[in-house]
Formats: C-alpha cells, sequence, structure tokens
C-alpha cells in the first residue's frame, strides 16, 4: 500500500499544480496574446441566475458526485492534532479551495468556449463532457505559442491521477470491508480468499465482473464520447447513493451518543445533528432520485436498474454467508 499512498499524493499534488497553472495562465492569456480569439464573459443576472428547468433539477446529482471521496479522510479524524478543532478547520480550508478553484476555473473556461456552440447538438455536448479538459490545455498552449505541450504534460499528470484511482478505489475498499472480522461474518467465504500480496482476488473478479457488464451494456451506445457521457451520469447516480447508508448510520451513531466515546462530534447538541443528518439523507436522496431521469429511454433504465441490482447484491451477500454457515454446522 505505500507505493499506493506515493501514488496518490503524487497524482493529487499534481493536479491541484495543474487546476492552478490552467487558472492564473488563462487569466493571464488576454494581457500576453490579445488575438487568441477569446470569448466575451456575459456577467448580466439572466446569465449569472439558472434556469429552473428539468435539465437543472435533473443534474444535481453531479454536484453530489463532485465531491464523492471526501469521505475517504474519516479515518483519519481522530489522527488529526486537537481533532475538534484540527478537523473542521481543514474541512473549511478543503472547501474554500474547492470553492476557489471551481469558480475561477469556470471563468477561465468560459474565455475559451461558447456555450452556445457546446449546446448546439448532442454530439458536440458529449465530445465536451469527454474532452473538454484536453481541449482546454491544448488551447492554453496555443494561446503561449508551446503547441500541445500543456495537453501532453496534463494527460502525463491525469493518467498518474486515474491509475491510482483505479487501483486505490478498487483494492482498498475490499481491504476495509473484507478485512474487517464483523463484517466478514455477512459475506461468503469465497469473498474472502487472497493472493500471496493480501489481495482479495475473488473481491477484484467481482468487481471485473460487474464493472464488465456495464461496459458491455454500453457497446450499444454510438460513440465513445456518449458512452463517456452516460457513464458519468451512471456514477453520478450509483457513487452518492452509498451515502444514504453513511447518514442512516449517523443518525443510529447519534442514539448511542452517551455510550459511544469520541475526540471528535459534528455537534454535541443531538437536535442539530438530527436535523443535518435527515437533511443530509433527504437532499442526496432527492438528488439521486432525479438525476436518474433522462430523455433517452435506454439510459434511464440503466440509471434505475444498475442501483437496484447492486443494492440486491449488497442484501444477497449475508443470506448466503448464513446459508455457508448453516450447511457447515448441519455437517459436523
Amino acid at each position: 500500500m505505500n507505493p499506493l499512498k506515493k501514488l496518490a499524493a503524487i497524482a493529487g499534488t499534481s493536479m491541484f499544480i495543474m487546476s492552478i497553472l490552467f487558472i492564473v495562465m488563462m487569466i493571464a492569456a488576454p494581457a500576453i496574446n490579445p488575438d487568441g480569439g477569446y470569448v466575451s464573459l456575459d456577467f448580466s443576472m439572466k446569465n449569472l441566475v439558472p434556469q429552473f428547468n428539468v435539465t437543472y433539477f435533473t443534474s444535481l446529482s453531479i454536484l453530489v458526485f463532485a465531491v464523492g471521496g471526501v469521505e475517504k479522510i474519516s479515518p483519519y479524524v481522530n489522527k488529526v492534532e486537537n481533532p475538534s478543532k484540527g478537523f473542521p478547520r481543514s474541512m473549511v480550508i478543503m472547501a474554500v479551495m474547492v470553492v476557489v478553484c471551481a469558480i475561477l476555473g469556470t471563468f477561465a473556461m468560459g474565455m475559451m468556449f461558447d456555450p452556445e456552440v457546446i449546446n448546439a447538438d448532442s454530439d458536440t455536448f458529449n465530445a465536451y463532457v469527454a474532452n473538454g479538459a484536453y481541449w482546454a490545455f491544448q488551447k492554453l498552449g496555443n494561446y503561449y505559442g508551446v503547441g500541445d505541450a500543456l495537453l501532453v504534460l496534463y494527460a502525463l499528470c491525469n493518467m498518474i491521477g486515474q491509475f491510482s484511482t483505479l487501483v486505490v478505489s478498487i483494492d482498498a475498499p475490499l481491504r476495509m470491508l473484507l478485512g474487517n472480522e464483523q463484517s466478514q461474518e455477512f459475506v461468503p467465504s469465497a469473498l474472502l480468499k487472497q493472493n500471496k500480496n493480501g489481495a482479495y482476488i475473488n473481491g477484484i473478479k467481482l468487481v471485473v465482473v460487474l464493472s464488465g457488464s456495464i461496459i458491455l451494456i454500453q457497446s450499444v451506445v454510438p460513440g465513445a464520447a456518449a458512452v463517456l457521457q452516460q457513464l458519468t451520469k451512471l456514477n453520478s447516480v450509483c457513487m452518492p447513493l452509498r451515502y444514504l447508508w453513511v447518514f442512516v448510520a449517523y443518525l443510529a451513531l447519534r442514539r448511542a451518543y452517551d455510550r459511544i466515546p469520541a475526540e471528535y462530534r459534528f455537534t454535541k447538541n443531538q437536535a442539530v445533528a438530527k436535523i443535518f443528518g435527515g437533511w443530509c439523507f433527504i437532499l442526496t436522496a432527492a438528488c439521486c432520485l432525479l438525476g436518474m431521469y433522462s430523455d433517452d429511454l435506454f439510459t434511464m433504465v440503466l440509471n434505475i436498474v444498475t442501483p437496484i441490482v447492486l443494492t440486491a447484491l449488497g442484501m444477497v451477500m449475508p443470506y448466503l454467508a448464513r446459508r455457508e454457515r448453516e450447511k457447515k454446522a448441519a455437517n459436523l
């Protein structure tokens, strides 16, 4: 895991540096190259206020998906110096960094791409969703007369990040789930098989089968850009749905407030804690349910069926594990 941690650190740092570099260089570009052909930004109220239509509400799941992954730092809460103050402070700083980068990054992208051109047809929009970041660094390189150098640099940083995310996202959750003595009670023994490196090999195979099935289904979708756009939408529905279990668990833990010691608590007030926990649950559920809607019937069916199948798989595992234990007990 040590090489993975180093790879993840390099990936996170390089992508953050590239984001800041993009913002700074893009904002400075008009002064350095006035004839770059930039798009003029319109800050009128009609452009600043979103249109509250079906497209807007069915895209809210993307916002929840965008902050996905932050829950992975939860095991480190009590390792922070003075957790009751240090952890909230670090979360606030992180939120500010994300907001600043998102707002300034949006301004920078707005100087490059005309929304009317991007939204002209579905093919152009899908291509922008799939390749927008690459197009941005390619244009930035052209503004500064360095060709595709920035595009290649970004692609390399992104490749490291994707490798890191892929490996950690598969291996780390399996180790946390299958390596826990309490959770092993609810998992069939076949999934607990490990190789010489301690990786849960059958768990990885199950992930490959599930991911492969979703990819195979996508073969009916024309064009790689459309596939990537559809998978992003599917991810924005499935991934945040997991957090509903987190909020349910949080509310359950608050009921045992006096019996479970903790160095850090979000709030000592039970009513406030339950209001926030319930609000997070309702908001996430609403965003995900709205995100399932699509004008394309195939996409909407996929958005509905996939989380149902994954949830059913999670529910059948404890049943299989119990039957396995009962069969072993009967053979003794």
